[in-house]
């Protein structure tokens, strides 16, 4: 699948040729700044029709023979919100030809622009029997480009598709072998290590949490590792993914509404991989490692009950409390395992609460961070590469809500309070009091078609985390010591 995915993207839409035959695309605010850029005959037309310029409007003017001459895009501000990559996805949506983009302003950002572009020759129609032909054959290119290296929206793109293709997947197509399949080709595509613990061989190997949550299904519950790069001398980083492929909320099972949407559980398993791609196509010096807990809660009649004390890789001891909450227990045995490592960066992504969807909404992603310096380059990169993300607090006072009378945690506390902040809290236990340590409560999921967000999957956090890993990495490689990092 991951070729696939990556084959939706020609990385030669866009590039720095000159063509003399080239359309040109002129962005205006007034109509008056295109009175010496176009003949008067447009010129007038455009008068004529009370083209106003707003955000996103759009006009194509054609030359004597019929053919497209210009295209005409507004960039004025009016009382509208401006969507997010709606510049992009316009042009995207012009006819099959070659652009070129004039007069490109200095308010304008090209990386929206480029993003938005790309993004939106997304489709998902694997299963539709007219799927091959739908959606765009033909797709217009842009010349001119005023960057000279176009490879970093390249790699976005295709981790853009990559996390997408994976969180539609229905879970009958996607489930935990499936996505052991997928990860499997991914490490050979990437030329990575790669190994699995399934089944009973996952408590032999002391990771029972994760055992304990999908015994219940056909299809056995297992780790899957990957690793990339040399170890010595390396930036280590180790992504964690929670790859729930289905989640009916176990014995504490989830209203139908509430289950519509659950082969997305496993968004954070996509992200990650997502990401990886990402990182390893943009040839960072990095020694990267992959963790993704992949079951399905499912209901039988050797599911995990509530009330049960689980025990956990760390040796402390978990009262469950709703078995709907299982993300943060498989999550927890492999944010252990990541630890006894000590990477310089441990990160988890994972589709874990409703309440961060309460607290921000579909489009904003909590992510919380033990450390600050890190999170603010995360959060600067996620305003740069429109990916935003917000830091919530491991709030300490909050420790308490996940007491228990008879094991050490409980993994669900009740009366709702601060639902994504004692979930993050829970995860945190279980990391060794690793310094550097990130979590992100993502969605992973688009309610409706936008610009450049079709309708399904979406990945989120990944191109904040990848800036800013990207900077950490550049910055603090000549300064890294035998006790870890230095400055950070």
């Amino acid at each position: 699948m991951i070729q696939s995915s990556i084959k939706k993207i020609d990385p030669n839409l866009i590039t720095t040729a000159f063509l003399d035959q080239s359309i040109p695309i002129f962005f205006i605010r007034e109509l008056n700044e295109l009175r010496k850029l176009i003949p008067a005959i447009d010129f007038k037309y455009l008068k004529a029709i009370n083209f106003q310029g707003f955000y996103g409007e759009r006009i194509i003017l054609s030359e004597p023979d019929g053919k497209i001459g210009k295209v005409i895009i507004g960039c004025k501000e009016n009382e509208k919100i401006k969507p997010v990559f709606y510049i992009g996805s316009q042009i995207s949506n012009l006819p099959d030809g070659i652009y070129s983009l004039k007069n490109l302003p200095d308010y304008m950002d090209i990386r929206e622009l480029y993003l938005g572009f790309y993004f939106s020759f997304y489709s998902f129609n694997l299963h539709k029997s007219s799927g091959k032909k739908t959606g765009k054959l033909s797709k217009p290119r842009i010349c001119e480009s005023p960057l000279t290296d176009h490879s970093k929206f390249v790699y976005f793109a295709e981790s853009e598709f990559i996390a997408r293709d994976l969180i539609n997947s229905p879970a009958n197509y996607l489930g935990p072998l499936e996505l052991e399949e997928y990860a499997n080709s991914f490490a050979d595509f990437h030329q990575m290590s790669f190994s699995t613990i399934r089944g009973a061989d996952l408590i032999g190997e002391n990771l029972p949490l994760i055992h304990d949550v999908g015994r219940a299904s056909e299809q056995e519950p297992r780790l899957i590792e990957m690793e990339w790069g040399k170890k010595k001398g390396a930036f280590g980083v180790t992504l964690v993914g929670k790859g729930v492929c289905f989640d009916s909320g176990g014995l504490n099972l989830k209203s139908p509404t509430g289950m519509r949407n659950m082969k997305k559980d496993m968004a954070g398993a996509a992200v990650v991989l997502a990401l990886a791609h990402y990182l390893i196509s943009s040839g960072l010096d990095l020694h990267l490692r992959i963790l993704i807990p992949c079951v399905e809660n499912s209901v039988a009649s050797n599911a995990f009950r509530q009330g049960d004390v689980l025990k956990s890789r760390s040796g402390k001891s978990v009262e469950v409390q709703n078995t709907d909450a299982e993300g943060r227990l498989i999550l927890a045995d492999a944010l252990t395992l990541a630890s006894e490592e000590s990477p310089d960066l441990l990160i988890s992504f994972a589709s874990l609460t409703g309440s961060a969807r309460v607290a921000m909404g579909p489009d904003l992603t909590p992510f919380f961070s033990t450390d600050d310096y890190v999170a603010n380059l995360v959060q600067s990169s996620g305003k740069e590469l429109l990916d935003p993300v917000w830091q919530l607090p491991f709030y300490e006072g909050y420790q308490e809500y996940l007491g228990s009378e008879i094991a050490d945690l409980n993994n669900a506390p009740s009366g709702g309070m601060a639902g994504s902040i004692t979930a993050a809290l829970f995860l945190k236990q279980f990391t060794n009091d690793h310094k550097k340590f990130l979590h992100f409560d993502i969605f992973g999921w688009n309610q409706k078609p936008r610009p450049g967000k079709s309708y399904g999957g979406l990945l989120q956090g990944a191109r904040a985390l990848a800036g800013g890993i990207e900077k950490i990495s550049k910055a603090t490689f000549n300064r890294k010591t035998s006790s870890g990092l230095e400055h950070i």
